[in-house]
């Protein structure tokens, strides 16, 4: 009996450690397997099983890959296939399958899938229906698991402790990292941040008060990726959610509001980092709350704060529809981690991953908001399937507004002290315009402006790098915690505990560059065991933090033993520097590793080491002209678009802010033709970087969509484009400069070396800026062909007036909505017809009366050979009348565009017709002209005597016109015919076209949009073609042929005796005019067919 007890025993471990599996029957599980458990159990095995499942269920090699090419390589979709084969091949039907196919599974060491198989099928829910199949039910389910929801009192309770953790922690600011006291409440402290939605290829602004009704095909996005510089204020964007849901504001809607620092949890899941943020008392689980929050994804709303502090890439293989978790990769940067390490893949079998989140495979419906600097969401953008998940959104940190309400807050009771900061930040070109806009370096100044003495805050004055004021910031941290320790200023004691401090911050230098490398940005207590002077120390200087409190998640046999303290740099920007100075004196005493380091390690992933760059290259000379070489090097080496990295290269030379490193990317450069693209989205920190370099790198420079420009900032672009030696073409695109920009370029126009400008500015001059403007122009040297998209009051035209027999222009386009005033008109066109070299004009706007008048009185002296007139609206009567004279009197026009013309025109244009000068002309027809004035028009065309080059475009022209023109055709001159008319011909009208056509004298190029083409056409051009003088024709078939039709085109095709370029679009052609086409090929004419 014994040995039968111990035998029972042994089966029972055998059982429970799955080496041994009991049959089981008909009372523990159903013997066959429904298709929803193929179909989940397909969606749970990763792909690199695909071919051992295959073959362990008996399916050929060659037979699963193509499975697999039929399924388009959806490996869940071959694996269904697969099973579901199998499952037909299975004999006797009553065979016990489930049993069968787990001992499979489990062959190939997927035993935990075999394990939920032998659970049995799916219970059915009160709709008799499968319920959903769980991870937890795919493997053993824990005792935790187990666990009843959590109740209506406790899930209140959990968002009672979350707000307090909030209230407590995340929510309260420190405005002197050395004194705990200078913590104040959020609101007293907190300032806007201007937002932008990305919105196709530009962005719109957002207010922070309508993010709740963004809205993606009509709903609120469940992923939102808020991307912002270093600094810029993505942390203080999430308090702020998280402020406005504990006070009952915004997201008050949410029972859950999460915020995750992903830098303190990148090895935990959603569901551990809730519970940490609970109550010690609390007895909620992390199994309940991970089952609350995906029962309820709606009631819950998650922010990842700073998804470029994990190492890790987000991928995926496949997209999340048809992947398992498995395939949702995290790869790591250096060095490797696994997946569950790199960032919260789930360590329970019922727990949420935080990357399953982030690549929303888990959670999908739940809405989810992740910050990051730029670098990182590019990873993002990248993968196809990932971007569609995402809404972009940008923080850029304060507008000048914001600015000032920031520095009053920080000074609430001193306005004295405040408004001198704003006027110091104002008048500091580069503070304005390269920090004044980010919320940590504004909350430096205000620190140090708060301590400095006057000799240092004029110190301040001459920053001009983000290095600089990180400098000037590290120097002010260690001198205020040796003040306290020396008190004499000055004194020997003092210059040696400073040294002592500089000494012990090297160790904390060193492990911030070791941390950076790994993305390790919170560190242990035994991190720094070996320097623990150097640790306090950085901590009482403010350089790093350190938690005075045990988390309240560890358990109670920590808190007896001994607890590990997070250690961490305030802001990554303060290791980002301290590792930067480790790095540069690394150059001094291990120049290999030095080297190896850039070129192997930082340099291929610069844009995440941006700021380490930064921070490095300001050390000293040496360190920079050695960096910027292998900068270059690796450029040219790799042939890569210089356009493309040059704005990085002349980023980090500026922060050197040293000459001979400017002067070897000059050196390096000067030979190529450099494009710089100014946009909402271009850092002003680079707009400097290309000023301090050298300004004649840029020949090219295009301004879009900047609504930004400050006074300041107006007043130096201005500057630096009138200093570019080289700078040929400018463009500027919805850029809303300030009416300081005018004044300047009025000033220093005569030395801007301009050829080509656009300007088109969103906010239409002033009186006295359009002065300055029509001035510039007129002064600039160089300046030949000039676009202004405006609307320009009288003020620019009468002192264009004044001006224009200086201007250099040669092709000048002015487009506006409104129409010029009369005096603005008259202002015009004697500008105009002043201009010496104008030749090529456009004009799109509403024209008045006055000016065609005027143009007509005027038409004698003007230079334009080729003229454009695209009206916004169509010119009267007499307006008409006046254009026409206007057009058969100047001289050298041979060039014309007509857009919206009057009926009246045509008779004029008749009238004169013999003294046009016209070559080419193009007729855009906004109406169709009546039979009386098509009479007018076409005799007008056969009289013009240089008319070669015809384009005819309208709605319709009338019969009267083409039998005009057949009349008439032998006495025309064109050679190139252009007709593409909407509405389709009448017979007659057919018959007299082609008439026409045939009798043209001169014709030997033609186009013709079929869509006005018919049957009356083909056949009369069969009947005619012998006659036609065509060499290069394109016909257009833009709808169906008739057979006839088919047979006639081809027959008058291959009639057509010069004919030997031929264009078919042939889209309607049909099998008849193939086939007739292969009966007549022998007899065709064409050497060239398309």
């Amino acid at each position: 009996m014994g040995g039968f007890c111990l035998l029972y025993l042994l089966l029972i471990l055998l059982m429970r450690s799955g080496d041994v599996e009991t049959n089981p029957g008909p009372n523990t599980a159903e013997s066959t397997v429904s298709e929803m458990e193929f179909l989940k159990l397909a969606q749970n095995i990763p792909p690199s099983y695909y071919e051992a499942v295959g073959i362990s269920l008996g399916i050929p090699y060659a037979q699963l890959q193509a499975i697999l090419s039929e399924k388009l390589k959806n490996y869940t979709n071959a694996l269904l296939d697969v099973f579901m084969k199998w499952n037909v091949k299975q004999q006797p039907p009553h065979s016990n399958k489930r049993q069968l196919l787990a001992d499979k599974l489990r062959e190939i060491d997927l035993g935990s899938l075999s394990d939920g198989l032998l659970k049995g099928p799916p219970i059915p829910n009160s709709t008799g229906e499968p319920s959903r199949l769980h991870e937890s039910q795919t493997n053993p389910p824990s005792a935790e698991s187990q666990t009843k929801p959590l109740s209506p009192e406790l899930v209140e309770r959990c968002a009672n402790d979350f707000k307090f953790k909030y209230r407590s922690t995340l929510c309260k600011i420190r405005t002197d990292p050395l004194n705990p006291a200078s913590t104040v409440p959020f609101d007293d402290i907190y300032t806007n941040l201007f937002l932008q939605k990305e919105h196709g290829t530009e962005k719109r602004m957002l207010d922070y008060n309508d993010i709740l009704d963004l809205k993606v095909n009509g709903e609120f996005p469940k992923r939102i990726m808020v991307q912002g510089e270093a600094g810029a204020g993505k942390t203080t964007f999430c308090a702020k959610i998280a402020w406005d849901w504990v006070e009952g504001r915004h997201f008050s809607h949410f029972v859950w509001v999460l915020i995750v620092p992903l830098r303190e949890f990148k090895q935990h899941t959603i569901g551990e980092i809730a519970k940490s943020y609970l109550a010690k008392s609390n007895p909620a689980t992390v199994s309940q709350i991970s089952e609350y929050i995906r029962s309820n994804p709606d009631k819950v709303f998650i922010a990842f704060d700073g998804l470029d502090e994990v190492s890790s890439k987000i991928m995926k293989t496949e997209s999340c529809e048809s992947q398992p978790t498995d395939q949702i990769q995290l790869q790591p940067s250096q060095p490797s981690v696994t997946s569950s390490e790199a960032c919260g893949s789930s360590s329970e079998d019922d727990d949420i991953g935080l990357v399953d989140i982030l690549c929303s495979d888990q959670l999908a419906s739940c809405p989810v908001l992740v910050t990051t600097r730029p670098w990182k969401a590019v990873e993002i953008r990248s993968d196809g399937d990932l971007m569609k998940l995402y809404t972009f959104i940008h923080v850029e940190g304060f507008r000048i507004e914001d600015l000032s309400v920031y520095i009053h807050k920080y000074f609430p009771k001193n306005d004295n002290k405040a408004n001198r900061l704003i006027q110091f930040t104002l008048e500091n070109n580069v503070i304005s315009e390269y920090m004044a806009h980010y919320p940590i370096y504004v909350a430096m100044l205000c620190l140090m402006w708060k301590q400095r003495d006057k000799q240092k805050l004029k110190e301040m004055k001459s920053m001009k790098t983000f290095s600089q004021i990180f400098k000037e910031l590290i120097a002010f941290l260690k001198e205020h915690y040796a003040q306290k320790e020396v008190k004499k200023v000055g004194s020997p004691s003092l210059i040696a505990f400073l040294n002592k401090i500089d000494e012990l911050l090297g160790p904390i230098a060193k492990e911030a560059l070791n941390g950076l490398l790994e993305n390790t940005l919170v560190f242990d207590e035994d991190d720094f065991k070996i320097c623990p002077e150097s640790k306090d120390t950085a901590c009482r200087v403010g350089i790093l933090s350190q938690e005075d409190r045990i988390p309240a998640d560890t358990d109670t046999h920590e808190r007896n033993s001994h607890v590990q303290l997070p250690v961490f740099f305030p802001h990554k920007l303060f290791q980002e520097y301290m590792a930067g100075v480790h790095l540069a004196s690394l150059y001094e005493s291990d120049r290999n590793e030095f080297n190896r380091l850039i070129e192997q390690v930082v340099l291929p992933r610069k844009e995440e080491f941006r700021y380490l760059l930064y921070f490095t290259v300001s050390q000293n000379k040496s360190i920079a002209t050695n960096v910027m070489k292998s900068m270059l090097q690796v450029v040219y080496r790799n042939c890569l678009n210089i356009n493309k990295h040059l704005p990085f290269i002349v980023d980090v030379a500026f922060e050197s802010q040293d000459p001979d490193v400017a002067a070897l990317v000059k050196d390096r450069l000067s030979s190529l033709a450099i494009m710089l693209t100014l946009s909402e989205g271009k850092p002003a920190h680079t707009v400097a970087a290309y000023a301090f370099i050298g300004p004649h790198l840029v020949q090219n420079i295009c301004c879009l969509f900047i609504k930004t420009f400050t006074p300041a900032s107006s007043h130096h672009l201005a500057e630096a484009l009138c200093s570019m030696p080289n700078l040929n073409d400018l463009s500027f695109c919805e850029v809303d400069v300030t009416e300081e920009f005018y004044p300047t370029l009025k000033a220093q126009a005569s030395s801007i070396q301009v050829k080509t400008l656009h300007l088109d500015d969103p906010r239409d001059p002033t009186p006295v800026t359009s002065q300055h403007l029509a001035e510039a122009l007129c002064s600039m040297p160089n300046l030949t062909k000039l676009t202004l998209l405006m609307d320009l009051p009288e003020e620019f035209y009468f002192t264009l007036e004044a001006h224009a027999s200086s201007i250099k222009v040669q092709t000048l386009t002015l487009c506006g909505t409104q129409c010029p005033k009369p005096a603005s008109s008259h202002h015009l066109v004697e500008a105009l017809c002043s201009m010496p070299n104008l030749a090529d004009l456009t004009l799109e706007m509403g024209l008045h009366e006055e000016f065609y008048s005027r143009l007509k009185a005027k038409a004698l002296f003007i230079k334009v050979k080729t003229l454009k007139l695209g009206a916004f609206k169509c010119p009267t009567p007499a307006e008409s009348h006046h254009l026409a004279d206007a057009l058969c009197s100047m001289p050298n026009l041979t060039d014309l565009t007509l857009d919206k013309v009057h009926n009246d025109i045509y008779s004029t244009l008749k009238a004169n017709a013999s003294s046009i000068q016209v070559q080419t002309l193009k007729l855009h027809l906004d109406k169709s002209p009546k039979p009386h004035t098509s009479h007018h028009l076409a005799e007008a065309l056969c009289s013009i005597p240089n008319l070669s080059d015809l384009t005819l475009h309208g709605e319709d022209l009338t019969e009267e016109f083409f039998s005009t023109l057949k009349a008439m055709a032998s006495s025309i001159q064109v050679q190139t015919l252009k007709l593409d008319v909407v509405k389709s011909l009448t017979p007659a009208s057919s018959h007299h076209l082609v008439e026409a056509l045939c009798s043209m004298p001169n014709l030997n190029d033609l186009t013709l949009n079929g869509r006005f083409l018919n049957k009356e056409f083909y056949s009369s051009l069969k009947a005619m073609a012998s006659s036609i003088q065509v060499q290069t024709l394109k016909l257009d078939v833009v709808k169906s042929l008739t057979p006839a039709s088919s047979h006639h085109l081809v027959e008058a095709l291959c009639s057509m005796p010069n004919l030997n370029d031929l264009t078919l679009n042939g889209r309607f052609l049909n099998e008849e005019f193939y086939s007739s086409l292969k009966a007549m090929a022998s007899s065709i004419q064409p050497h060239r067919i398309t």
